[in-house]
Formats: structure tokens, sequence, C-alpha cells
């Protein structure tokens, strides 16, 4: 802070100026760091809240058990350096007779899934249905640990480092049609915008 706004002010005079201002001005900056964090939680949290009202809105238009969204993210490193990838579902809506899973879909490994996941990036439409019958037994293995008969797994943006969408169901192994695949694309634009929207810092 300016010695001479302290003064004018009237707070301090004297030598002591110098060696008291630095210390006010970190005190501000401090303040102002802190204030500025909250501030970007609250603004994050009202977009999440708007992203879970899609979520909403997904499993009851489209009549699913589950719908979430998974997030993918790096862990410790190996020994040899590269990192350690995971999964996390980071959001869930999911009707009154279906068991919630996120607290346990949490730092899933890549491995099991990475097929898939390419399939899901490099997908012209988007997405990627994943039934009983999907080609990867280790996906199918996966989906049915966490009781998923099926599901259409759609990617946020343009790459899945963004994150996917996940519409499940538990006791049908169901299929969608063109215009419920079109209502989805939609919606999953339009979380992507909200994604967008939120603040990193």
């Amino acid at each position: 802070m300016n010695p001479e706004i302290l003064k004018t002010l009237g707070i301090i005079g004297g030598a002591a100026i110098a060696t008291i201002a630095p210390y006010i001005g970190t005190w501000i900056n401090k303040k102002f760091k802190k204030d500025t964090e909250a501030e970007t939680f609250i603004y994050n949290t009202e977009h999440r809240a708007l992203i879970n009202e899609v979520l909403v809105e997904i499993r009851t238009i489209i009549g699913a058990n589950r719908v979430a969204i998974v997030e993918y993210h790096n862990g410790n490193a190996a020994i040899n350096g590269l990192p350690f990838n995971y999964c996390s579902m980071t959001y869930e809506k999911s009707d009154t007779t279906t068991r919630e899973i996120m607290l346990n879909y949490q730092k899933v490994p890549l491995s099991p899934v990475c097929e898939l996941l390419l399939e899901v990036h490099n997908s012209k439409d988007g997405y990627v249905r994943v039934g009983q019958d999907y080609k990867e037994d280790s996906v199918v293995e996966l989906s049915n640990y966490y009781g998923i008969k099926s599901s259409y797994i759609f990617r946020i943006g343009d790459h899945i480092k963004y994150g996917t969408v996940h519409v499940m169901w538990v006791n049908d192994d169901h299929m969608l049609t063109e215009n419920q695949l079109e209502l989805l694309h939609l919606k999953v634009m339009y979380i992507n915008e909200l994604m967008k929207k939120m603040k990193k810092h």
C-alpha cells in the first residue's frame, strides 16, 4: 500500500510507515484473494446446480435409471515417471428405484476402458452404446460390477478430456430412438457450455 495514503488517512506517521506498509498490503492482497475464491466457489456451485438440473431432465425425458458425468484425471506417477490415469463420477442423478454409485465410482483405473474411451473420442456420432454384447469383455464386466445393464456414453465437447455423459439402465438392454439421440446431443452441448463457463481459479 502507498505510504502517502496511510499518511492522508492519518493511520500512521513517521518512519514506521515504510515498515508496516508492506504488511498491510499483504493483508489486503490475501483478503482480496479469499473474497475472489469465495465468489468463484459460489459461481461454480451455481453452474453445477444447473448441470444437475440438465441431468434430471435427461433422465426424466429419456426414461433412464441413472444419468451421470464422468471426468478423467491423473493420480500419482509410477517410478518410470508416467502418470496413473483414472476416471471418477462427478455428477449423478438416479431415479428413486436405483441406488447411487457415485461415491464408489471414484479413481477407477482407465486400463479396463481404454478401448472404449478411444472409441468414444473418435466417434463421428459423439457417442458409443454399451450393451451386454459390447465387444470388450472388460467393459461389460465393469458395467455389471456397478449394476449397469446398458448405457450410452456421450463425449462432452470435441475431446474426451472434457469428460463424458453416461445415460444408464440397470434392468434393460436399452436402445434409443433417433429423436432421443438428437435430444441428448443438444443436452450434452448445453452441459459442455455450462462446464466451459466454470472458473478454474
